[in-house]
């Protein structure tokens, strides 16, 4: 069975192990934490689609009032506020790339890896349409391998009227992938994924891209309280600079590569072409 790489909580409990490890003027800030839908979602399933989603909406919620006012304050957070323009970026690229391809009636596949909710698919499209461009010969592509994700991946999409194509499976076999891309979506995956898996990711990325394709991707620095809290979720992950993405996705075969980053200077973006 493929590993789901984002669940990387390994504790039975994590309130108990902060009581085992005698840690216990945390457990009144773990379990005020619990009281935002953010956190508790982080502390219960790792980096799972909800909590990015859960940021990409930007709408506060929790229990007892103190979550949701807790949970707005984490919202907030200029490390989460930076983590939130990843799907920005991700939106704006494929919006100018649909708007530059479109136009000569051929067909165009875009896939989001893997796609959660494929929040930045839907929102391009309405970008799109709301500028008057035709979307009839764009094909929009999902793979992940949660498999009832998909479905309500599927489901999130129809309701914008996109038809969203799933391919179950793991996003590291590349038999997962069918046919060719024109553009190519993946935040929020390379951060569970150490160096060399991450090369062998950018390296199916760039077999199953197509010509003139475009890919793009991001990472992230390490924040001191964002960190923190990540850290007492368990939710671990591999902090990169954007050079030392641009250097794995050049091992990947990757020549023409270009790296930004957000006025924080806490999210790097990169963008290779084939």
């Amino acid at each position: 069975m493929p590993a789901f790489y984002n669940r990387t909580r390994r504790s039975s409990s994590i309130g108990r192990k902060l009581l085992r490890n005698g840690r216990v003027l945390e457990l009144p800030i773990y379990w005020l934490l619990r009281t935002s839908d953010l956190a508790r979602e982080g502390f219960e399933n790792s980096g799972s689609y909800g909590f990015a989603d859960h940021i990409y909406k930007n709408r506060a919620s929790g229990t007892y009032g103190v979550g949701r006012w807790l949970d707005h304050l984490l919202l907030g957070m200029r490390a989460v506020r930076a983590f939130r323009v990843r799907f920005f970026r991700a939106r704006d690229e494929l919006s100018a790339f649909l708007r530059q391809r479109v136009q000569n009636g051929q067909q165009v596949h875009v896939l989001s890896v893997p796609c959660g909710i494929p929040r930045e698919l839907v929102e391009a499209a309405k970008t799109c349409r709301n500028q008057g461009i035709p979307l009839a010969n764009v094909r929009f592509h999902g793979v992940d391998l949660d498999c009832q994700l998909l479905q309500n991946a599927v489901a999130f999409a129809a309701e914008s009227g996109i038809t969203l194509l799933p391919h179950p499976g793991d996003a590291l076999d590349i038999a997962t992938y069918q046919g060719k891309y024109d553009f190519i979506t993946s935040t929020g995956f390379g951060e569970f994924l150490d160096n060399a898996q991450l090369t062998q990711f950018y390296s199916i990325l760039r077999e199953v891209l197509r010509p003139d394709g475009v890919f793009v991707t991001s990472s992230m620095r390490r924040t001191r309280m964002a960190g923190y809290l990540l850290d007492l979720a368990e939710l671990r992950v591999h902090y990169r600079l954007a050079d030392e993405i641009a250097a794995l996705a050049r091992t990947a075969g990757f020549a023409d590569v270009a790296t930004s980053h957000d006025e924080s200077g806490i999210q790097a973006f990169l963008k290779a072409t084939q």
